[in-house]
């Protein structure tokens, strides 16, 4: 949860759809995204909310061909009143240092809250309403629905974004993530992941008759304003191997500690494929190394 107080968003224009039950508001809004096989899935704890609504997840699934995007926020007492808000900013560039720079740099903005919303766009000074004819928002107080097309959006591929809740009164919300944005790109279907920094044991490299150990140190996301500067994680991990043409087992770990024959390996190429997990997005990072 974050300690800065910002101010809502326009008023409110537009009637918001409580369907019942969620799950027809559900698959209305994913008929939309009918080629996303899979989705970006961001997660918040729970229980830091305090008088405000608690929101625990974000789902974000976009279709490459229409450009449609639905974001699914989840969590407990969301948007429940006028005076219990929630709001979702979008930083179309993925870059903090343009856009409304209080808020994480955001270019774009939905207001909820229990009957109606808005959707508003930073004009440089202020935020403004803005064209929302591809913009469908549905849910209840456990489930907000928010469907928008990239076309709404500046024709974004790659965003940051931030979901939000609060509490008028208290000038109390719950930031998901807590640090920073969570990022979406339209070709990962989740977070796009620039780049994997790996740590090996041995550093020099794999030895003949050694095991050798892989292991992701850190993911490289698009700038997100951050303020930790501890890496970013993946969820998972896991490695394949071969000593030129032959499959090497691998064991702990991801099976990422490969046992190095000792005969007839000093001099060979060892290829590993790693492959790490994090939001939702899948990405494998091709390496080689020559045997000593």
């Amino acid at each position: 949860m974050s300690m800065q107080f910002r101010l809502p968003r326009p008023a409110v224009t537009s009637r918001l759809k409580r369907a019942g039950p969620i799950a027809a508001a559900l698959m209305a809004a994913f008929v939309l995204v009918p080629t996303a096989s899979s989705s970006g899935t961001y997660t918040d704890p729970a229980g830091d909310s305090g008088t405000a609504g608690d929101i625990t997840s974000v789902t974000v699934a976009g279709d490459k061909g229409t450009g449609q995007l639905v974001f699914k926020i989840t969590g407990t007492n969301i948007a429940s009143s006028d005076q219990n808000l929630l709001f979702l900013d979008i930083d179309s560039d993925a870059n903090p240092l343009t856009g409304d720079i209080t808020d994480n740099g955001a270019d774009y903005s939905f207001y909820v809250d229990n009957n109606s919303y808005s959707f508003a766009h930073w004009d440089g000074g202020h935020w403004v309403q803005t064209s929302d004819l591809s913009v469908q928002v549905f849910g209840n107080t456990s489930q907000i629905l928010i469907s928008v097309n990239r076309s709404d959006l500046g024709n974004t591929s790659t965003f940051n974004f931030v979901a939000w809740s609060l509490s008028v009164p208290d000038k109390v919300f719950d930031n998901a993530p807590n640090d920073g944005a969570f990022n979406f790109s339209l070709e990962a279907n989740g977070p796009q992941i620039d780049s994997v920094a790996v740590q090996t044991t041995p550093s020099a490299g794999p030895k003949a008759g050694k095991k050798f150990i892989v292991v992701p140190t850190g993911l490289k996301l698009p700038p997100d304003g951050r303020i930790s500067t501890s890496p970013i994680l993946p969820e998972s991990y896991s490695c394949t191997a071969k000593l030129g043409a032959k499959r090497l087992a691998g064991s702990g770990t991801g099976r990422c500690t490969i046992a190095v024959p000792k005969k007839k390996a000093r001099g060979k190429k060892l290829t590993v494929q790693l492959t790490v997990v994090y939001e939702g997005t899948t990405k494998v990072v091709p390496l080689t190394f020559t045997v000593r």
